[in-house]
């Protein structure tokens, strides 16, 4: 049976990319298995195998985990990378207020009518479904956040793979609702099409 060690490690790492450098604390647990392995014949020297795993839970700055278009949410966007690395459930908490923060730049109103002289406050469901009006295409994707966020904010519970489902929802929403990348490629096919695509004489 080989030794086992356990603990907690905190590191620096540099970005070797190409005019970045730029350095992050990380912080959390490692496990370290050493076996020892004999050789097939007789007098064969006998060798140690060490194999090492880590678990992160904080990176300080924490890594982009997604493309992100110029959005308001973009402090609260990077506090869900941080969450990420040690607790689902606020992360989820986080991306839910990052979809929040996207309706509020798509104007999309945080209150409605309610009578002369008060105004009801529209729960996060009405705004989503003033959206879909405009741009069917998203609500599901948002929906979805809204419930995993809710997950995470009242139930206290979040998934990993929920977690990485919703950052890649959420980065198609955004890079369609704020830059609309899909319209924009659209439009140049239809120019390059009109401009070339004439019948040769």
């Amino acid at each position: 049976m080989g030794d086992v060690s356990e603990g907690s490690f905190i590191a620096m790492l540099v970005c070797n990319y190409a005019f970045c450098g730029e350095a992050v604390t990380v912080a959390g647990f490692y496990r370290s298995d050493t076996e020892v392995a004999w050789g097939g014949e007789e007098g064969d020297q006998a060798e140690e195998i060490t194999s090492y795993s880590y678990k992160p839970y904080s990176i300080k700055p924490a890594p982009l985990m997604i493309d992100e278009p110029n959005a308001d949410s973009k402090k609260h966007l990077r506090k869900a990378y941080e969450l990420f690395w040690n607790d689902y459930a606020s992360c989820a908490n986080r991306l839910r207020i990052v979809v929040e923060y996207l309706l509020d730049q798509l104007g999309i109103a945080r209150e409605g009518p309610k009578g002369k002289r008060k105004k009801a406050r529209l729960d996060l469901a009405d705004r989503i479904a003033i959206l879909a009006l405009a741009k069917p295409d998203y609500d599901e994707a948002l929906t979805a956040l809204r419930y995993v966020g809710n997950a995470g904010s009242h139930e206290g519970v979040g998934e990993f793979e929920d977690i990485m489902d919703c950052f890649d929802l959420l980065e198609h929403a955004m890079i369609e609702l704020i830059e609309q990348r899909r319209e924009k490629l659209a439009e140049k096919a239809k120019r390059i099409i009109a401009a070339k695509g004439k019948p040769q004489g």
